[in-house]
This record gives structure tokens, C-alpha cells and sequence, in this order.
């Protein structure tokens, strides 16, 4: 391991260079995408462009993450959602109605060429943390994209009002549309009142238990890695859905590498039982610091009681609080993450389609609308579940 951590402007580099000579593939399994860059502000961000069925046979028979493919993201993953909940649970039956509004969706998403979008910003993670960007250094920035994909819708992922509140106002007045996609959920550990939930005091007393040692990232070794990644992929691609990121050895090696995501572990009787990958964006504009984790895993064999998966929450809170940071919990476990000082709010992927023909635009326009109107109150219900 390299004696010296680089900073995460060199991180974010390496990542990037790998995957423009590469391809998102290098770092993602299931991803079949180019990645471009583009320059904002004297940085290079990355830009990944799905690759089309006619340009590699390859990808259409490839299940594509939601992280790259819009329609994975709109319609295949709840599909999946609501056939892993069926699964558990027959009696939800009745409430699976829904999927077959699904498939008229994914019709609708063709016709707004969503899943050949430029993607900007795009890291391949769940939850991508930019600067809060500026209208004119938008302006700039969206006539390059302009230049460059002329033909392509343009989009921004994870666009939440309370982690970057200009950055969203700034995209609304250039045109561009703000498209619900994820209930997530924030929290501020520098607040006492985070620290007074009853699940937080257990949850530290229980990481600090003595009989699981915490691995830093600078105690992690390669040969840790098989182990750390098989438990990521048993939770999030087993349990789950194939359309989570399934993050290569490559980019496991890359993070012990460089720290693009800080990796720690749990160790129980010397064997590695969970894993957390931190990824910290400071922000410039708003000088606030933010952590979110796009990769987490446990040993599912193990006794519930050990309590594994709240260990490891606990650790992203304390690991929040001692680098002064806000907390993004990105989506998912809404009651888990409420009681441990989390607050919902939507996010939004951002589109721009002003520049296409106009069937294109109507579609954008009418597909929009629709999840305006219709996927809050979804999106809300579905975390109550």
C-alpha cells in the first residue's frame, strides 16, 4: 500500500483516467459504458455514455446497473423491488399492480432516449456529491455538453435541494428538468440531538463492544480484499438486485490503492465479517464538508444479535462526526436511518432536452410530468413498506 493517502482531487483522477482508457467496465461488472470527461471550474468530470445495442452487441444482453442505465433505474429496479418483496411476502400481492404500469414506462423512456444520455458527473456510485456549481459555470459547462452530444439528452444524477440548493435552482432556470428518482435520507452528527436516539447510544455502545476490531483503512492488506468484496456482492447483488453497482477487484484494489472510497472492516475471530467503503466530498461553494457510503456488506451467516450492519452505521455516523461532515445515508432502510437522526428528502435527476427533436422533447416533457406528479407520494409509500 502506498505510504502517502492522495487527496480526493487525485483519486477522483485516477479513477477517471482508468475508466476513459478502459471503460466503466473496469470498475463496474455489470456496466456496459464509455466514460468521456468534460472541464468545469479547472476540473475534469467524467461523463459515461451507455453503450448502444447497434455499437456493442454485447450490451444488450448484459444486465446494466441503475448507476449507468436510466431504465434500470426507473423501471427494471423496482420490477425487481417488487418481485424480491412479493417473494417474501405473498400477501403484497395486491400491491404489485403497479409493475404493470412499468412496462408502458419503459416504452415511454425509449421515446425520451433517456438510456443514451450523457451522463455527467457520473462516477458509477450510488450517490454522486458535486460542488454546488454556479449558474454561469453551469451555462458554460451545458453548452460544452452542448457541443459534444448533440443528439444525447444531458443528465445529472443525484440532485438532492438541501445538499446543494444552487446547484438545483441554477439547472431549473437553464431548462433543464427535475425528475424524482430517490427518497433519501440526511443527517447533521455535529447536532446533539443525533447523539440522544436511544438506537444511536446502542448502537456505539455495541461497536464498542470489544469483541469485533475495527479495520482502518490503513490496517487493510490485499489479500483482504476477495473477502471484503464477496460480502458487499452477497448483500447488495445476491440479496438484492444484479442491477446495484457490482464493483470489480479492480476497484477494490484502486480504494485500497488510493482511497477513492476509505475502506474499513470488522474482524471477528480473524475473519473478516463486514465491510464500509466512505466516500468524503468537500464542497468549496458552501465550505460544508459530506460522507456517504457506496458500499457496504456483512456476513449474513452470522448470529443477527451480533448486530453487524448496525455496527457498521454506527461507524459511518462516528466516522461523520469526527471529520466534521454532514451525513448523506443515501436511500433505502427509511425507518433504520429515521432513527438514527436521518431526515427524507426527494432527489432528482436532472435532464435536459431542449436541443432534440421534438417527439424526443414531448416524451421528455410527458415522462416528467408523470413522475412529478405521481412519484413522491410513490417513493414515500414504498419506504413505509
Amino acid at each position: 500500500m502506498n505510504a502517502q493517502i492522495p487527496t480526493r482531487n487525485l483519486a477522483d483522477a485516477l479513477w477517471l483516467l482508468v475508466a476513459r482508457a478502459r471503460g466503466g467496465a473496469h470498475w463496474l461488472a455489470n456496466t456496459a459504458c464509455d466514460v468521456h470527461s468534460v472541464e468545469i471550474e479547472h476540473s475534469a468530470q467524467p461523463v459515461t455514455l451507455l453503450r448502444s445495442e447497434r455499437s456493442s452487441p454485447q450490451a444488450a444482453q448484459q444486465v446494466q446497473s441503475y448507476v449507468a442505465s436510466p431504465v434500470s433505474s426507473w423501471v427494471s429496479y423496482p420490477q425487481h423491488e417488487l418481485a424480491r418483496r412479493l417473494q417474501a411476502n405473498p400477501g403484497f400481492a395486491a400491491r404489485t399492480a403497479a409493475a404493470c404500469a412499468l412496462s408502458p414506462l419503459s416504452l415511454l423512456l425509449k421515446g425520451c432516449g433517456l438510456d443514451q444520455a450523457a451522463i455527467f458527473g457520473n462516477r458509477l456510485i450510488s450517490t454522486n456529491l458535486y460542488p454546488d456549481w454556479t449558474y454561469p459555470q453551469l451555462q458554460q459547462l451545458q453548452q460544452q455538453l452542448l457541443d459534444l452530444y448533440p443528439q444525447r439528452p444531458l443528465m445529472l444524477r443525484n440532485i438532492c435541494p438541501q445538499v446543494t440548493p444552487g446547484l438545483a435552482k441554477s439547472l431549473q432556470d437553464l431548462g433543464w428538468q427535475l425528475i424524482p428518482a430517490r427518497l433519501v435520507y440526511l443527517c447533521e452528527p455535529g447536532q446533539a440531538s443525533v447523539w440522544k436516539h436511544n438506537h444511536v447510544k446502542q448502537d456505539k455502545k455495541l461497536l464498542a463492544g470489544g469483541d469485533m476490531q475495527v479495520l482502518s483503512p490503513q490496517q487493510l492488506q490485499a489479500a483482504d480484499l476477495p473477502a471484503m468484496r464477496e460480502l458487499f456482492r452477497s448483500l447488495f447483488i445476491h440479496k438484492h438486485s444484479g442491477l446495484n453497482p457490482d464493483f470489480t477487484p479492480a476497484f477494490f484494489e484502486m480504494c485500497l490503492e488510493s482511497n477513492f472510497l476509505d475502506l474499513y472492516a470488522l474482524r471477528l475471530q480473524e475473519k473478516i465479517v463486514g465491510v464500509v467503503g466512505l466516500y468524503e466530498h468537500y464542497d468549496p461553494y458552501s465550505e460544508r464538508n459530506w460522507l456517504t457510503t457506496p458500499l457496504i456488506g456483512y456476513d449474513q451467516n452470522q448470529a443477527q444479535d451480533l448486530g453487524i450492519y448496525r455496527r457498521l452505521m454506527s461507524l459511518l455516523l462516528q466516522q461523520a462526526q469526527q471529520r466534521q461532515a454532514s451525513l448523506h445515508y443515501s436511500s433505502g432502510a427509511g425507518q433504520f436511518k429515521r432513527a438514527r437522526g436521518g431526515i427524507a428528502h426527494l432527489e432528482y435527476t436532472a435532464v435536459y432536452s431542449s436541443h432534440l427533436p421534438r417527439f424526443q422533447r414531448h416524451c421528455n416533457e410527458v415522462f416528467a410530468a408523470l413522475m412529478q406528479k405521481h412519484a413522491p407520494a410513490i417513493l414515500k409509500k414504498a419506504d413505509s413498506v
